[in-house]
């Protein structure tokens, strides 16, 4: 199944960090009784007023989209998704057991309006089903008439995903709206979105960073893991060191940043796979007789670096001292096979 990719705009990428929205909730009532009359076509009997048994039916066309909401990016993952839900309706209609979920807000001068809360793509395939000439004149809405502050429907993006969970990336614009109501305190951020404090972390570092890097997280050039990685490890320079990675991948032909293509990636694979021989090496040295010829500088500079092995072993004995378990000791004086 082909799947366009469509590519967002800076201006569409701004919206989704700088989404806000008033909400005046509205009659549910009012609406129900105002049926499909202001979208139904000429030569369409129209439904005079929705009904509902546990769940309200509802004309999809009435039902609007709020701009920059849905923080889902529309990539080819996306696309195909929608076409997957389009052929499923096509061939059995709209499943009663995946209803919509929206929200009644008041317009003014006596008017109503149905706002999606929660079902962006299965809204999405359902018109295609119908602009494809399938008629379907309703579908299954839970008319929510609380929780739907912006803070609340800010939380709900995040945890009304929980069958087709939000990418790391959608995740992170996510905890930057919340940071609205809770700056600084990520443990809260996690407990309203069902992350953990220091994913909530890892998304507002890529966020606040260089917004070239969060496209390219989005544009899945860098996955999130290893773009804060970087973030973590170069700070400030992160965005150069990405974005050398990147031409260094491209001119290998790779599409996507390969982490063996970032600068001292294989040098720093190098050392530490020769640290084992290094150590080896330098207690030799020191035991050789010719260890005292050496000039004191680079005598200290031996010194120092078996200083770092000795710690370091001493705190690996440590961790296996306090975490006994079956597993072999890991072993400094022998080279990984």
């Amino acid at each position: 199944m082909d799947a366009i990719t469509v590519q967002q705009t800076e201006a569409e990428h701004q919206m989704d960090l700088d989404f806000r929205l008033q909400i005046f909730p509205g009659s549910i009532k009012k609406a129900m009784a105002n049926g499909n009359r202001d979208v139904v076509e000429a030569e369409e009997v129209p439904i005079l007023k929705f009904g509902s048994s546990d769940l309200w039916n509802i004309d999809p066309r009435c039902i609007e989209v709020i701009p920059g909401y849905n923080v889902r990016v529309k990539n080819a993952k996306y696309a195909e998704k929608v076409e997957i839900l389009k052929q499923n309706m096509m061939e059995f209609g709209f499943s009663k057991d995946s209803p919509l979920s929206v929200f009644v807000t008041d317009e003014g001068d006596g008017k109503t309006s149905f706002k999606l809360k929660r079902g962006h793509r299965r809204l999405e395939a359902v018109l295609a089903v119908i602009a494809a000439g399938k008629p379907i004149k309703t579908v299954p809405c839970i008319v929510v008439k609380d929780a739907i502050s912006e803070q609340d429907l800010t939380e709900d993006l995040a945890t009304g995903n929980s069958g087709d969970p939000l990418s790391s990336y959608e995740n992170a614009i996510v905890c930057k709206r919340m940071s609205r109501w809770h700056p600084d305190d990520h443990a809260m951020i996690g407990l309203r979105l069902e992350l953990w404090p220091s994913q909530v972390s890892d998304c507002l570092l890529l966020m606040n960073g260089p917004a070239e890097i969060a496209n390219y997280v989005r544009d899945d050039l860098i996955s999130f893991t290893h773009a804060i990685e970087l973030l973590k490890d170069h700070g400030p320079k992160a965005l150069e060191v990405i974005e050398q990675s990147l031409a260094r991948s491209r001119a290998a032909g790779k599409t996507k940043l390969m982490p063996r293509f970032v600068p001292g990636k294989v040098i720093k694979k190098a050392v530490t796979a020769a640290a084992p021989a290094m150590k080896a090496a330098i207690d030799d040295i020191k035991k050789d007789k010719a260890f005292s010829q050496l000039s004191p500088e680079n005598q200290q500079k031996l010194e120092a670096i078996l200083e770092q092995f000795k710690k370091a072993e001493e705190a690996e004995a440590q961790l296996n001292a306090d975490n006994p378990t079956d597993e072999p000791e890991l072993n400094l004086k022998q080279a990984e096979v």
